[in-house]
């Protein structure tokens, strides 16, 4: 086990980096900073630290040098997945499915990616149930604020899963296309929910 990565991300301040990342499917770090209300410093800081230990990426967005967006890597989605079960067990809000998402992300990220989505679509999948879950179960309304939120959660994954759907082999795009289904599914729900 790498335990400067260990250590780094069960401090309060880089798991929400770390999860703010997840949860914007690629943004910047003055909207971080924003979302953790951190400095701005101390959130470039910490990014380089993720950096360093191959949990983010930096890729330059369009023509100005200066201006980079923020991605998660393979593992920083694995991390970030295992990061957000144990969040929702410490909260109690995920009982009863021990360790699923760990599972099913452990089970992918050993899979060589033969030029296909199976490992993106395996994480994604445990996404949406993860955030179904801890956003929707046993509730019987939710307020415009939960309902944004679930949206922008759930919002980058819908993209990811249409760029598949786009450019993905045919058994890629199939499910795809559920998972797809799946978010549709989760987005009634919270319709539903608001009343």
């Amino acid at each position: 086990m790498d335990s400067d990565a260990f250590d780094l991300i069960l401090q309060q301040k880089p798991a929400r980096v770390l999860l703010a990342v997840s949860r914007e499917g690629g943004t910047y770090a003055s909207v971080i900073s924003r979302e953790i209300e951190s400095t701005f410093s101390h959130t470039t800081n910490i990014l380089g630290k993720l950096e360093e230990q191959g949990i983010v990426m930096f890729e330059q967005d369009g023509s100005d040098n200066r201006v980079k967006r923020v991605e998660l890597t393979q593992k920083g989605e694995a991390t970030a997945a295992l990061v957000e079960e144990l969040s929702a067990v410490l909260d109690g809000k995920k009982t009863g499915k021990k360790g699923t998402a760990g599972k099913k992300t452990k089970k992918a990220a050993s899979r060589k990616d033969a030029g296909n989505y199976g490992e993106k679509l395996e994480m994604i999948k445990a996404r949406i149930e993860l955030i179904s879950g801890e956003e929707l179960e046993g509730r019987g309304s939710i307020s415009q604020e939960d309902y944004v939120r679930i949206g922008r959660r759930l919002g980058p994954y819908r993209r990811e899963l249409r760029k598949i759907m786009e450019s993905g082999g045919k058994e890629d795009v199939k499910k795809a296309g559920g998972l797809d289904g799946e978010i549709e599914k989760v987005f009634g729900e919270r319709e539903r929910l608001r009343g």
